[in-house]
């Protein structure tokens, strides 16, 4: 299986083309927003070169990255049904790494209604001068993807991506859309940047909270780097009603791998939710 993305950074470079959205044609329209680097999540690099990106999805690494994924998932089975959770992490011999275990144990338990409190949450704007990272990676029997978006202190977005990914587990997918989206703000010249997820276990390991799975240790190794080059930075969790836009991001499926859309590309229903965003609308959370 193969996922190689385009990332978009500044420069007077050919305009990327999306085939549709919603139905309707699709052109972004600043050429000085314009896609000049091309990368591979899975392998997670990336280059300026197209045809370099061909290359190494042709190669010996990239084919064995592909194999790994194949035999851990054939290894563990499917790890993307969340009404598994608890029967797997109630039976760790199922389980090669043991920290894995433990993880999704915590997570389990802090998305039960003892460990969920709060009945109302909204999305919170960020201060002065920073940046907020929305992220969020989704499963479902036609599609499996990452969505992100990048908004200032207004709750005005900047832009947003939207990336086809491996089916490699939920967790999987929350981790590279964190890593996606840093790439991206990083792209933007952005100096202090807010992550938010909705996933309590990517937030607490990428914070060095809660162990990792063994082989999730390249892409934390690259979040890592990539959030000390921030003048500023904070991880943090939000709760899933308040990670629509995000949300709604991740589950769009496009004819393109890797896309950055800009706020005049976006669909009227992910720029109402973006409104409610900034206007705080409260959302009522599924105890």
């Amino acid at each position: 299986m193969t996922n190689c993305s385009r990332l978009s950074l500044q420069g007077d470079f050919e305009k990327p083309k999306i085939d549709s959205l919603d139905g309707e044609p699709i052109v972004p329209t600043n050429s000085k927003n314009a896609q000049r680097e091309w990368s591979c999540a899975l392998c997670l690099v990336s280059t300026s070169s197209e045809q370099c990106l061909k290359k190494h999805v042709q190669g010996r690494k990239h084919k064995n990255k592909e194999e790994d994924l194949l035999a851990y998932k054939i290894g563990n089975g499917k790890m993307d049904e969340p009404a598994l959770m608890l029967k797997r992490i109630s039976n760790v011999d199922e389980f090669k790494d043991l920290n894995q275990a433990i993880m999704l144990k915590m997570e389990w338990l802090a998305n039960t209604p003892i460990g969920r409190p709060i009945r109302w949450c909204r999305w919170e704007k960020p201060m002065l001068g920073w940046t907020k990272l929305n992220t969020d990676g989704s499963i479902d029997p036609q599609n499996s993807g990452l969505g992100g978006l990048l908004r200032d202190h207004m709750g005005n977005p900047i832009c947003a991506f939207v990336t086809k990914a491996p089916r490699d587990g939920i967790f999987s997918l929350e981790l590279w859309a964190v890593w996606r989206g840093l790439v991206l703000a990083l792209g933007q010249g952005i100096k202090d940047i807010w992550v938010e997820s909705d996933s309590m276990s990517v937030v607490k390991v990428i914070n060095k909270e809660w162990p990792h799975p063994q082989k999730a240790g390249s892409c934390l190794k690259h979040i890592w780097e990539m959030l000390r080059k921030f003048d500023k930075y904070r991880v943090s969790h939000s709760w899933r009603e308040a990670n629509r836009a995000a949300d709604h991001l991740a589950r769009m499926d496009l004819p393109s791998n890797d896309v950055v859309l800009w706020p005049v590309d976006f669909p009227v229903s992910l720029v109402d939710i973006i409104k409610e965003d900034a206007l705080g609308k409260e959302y009522r959370r599924r105890l």
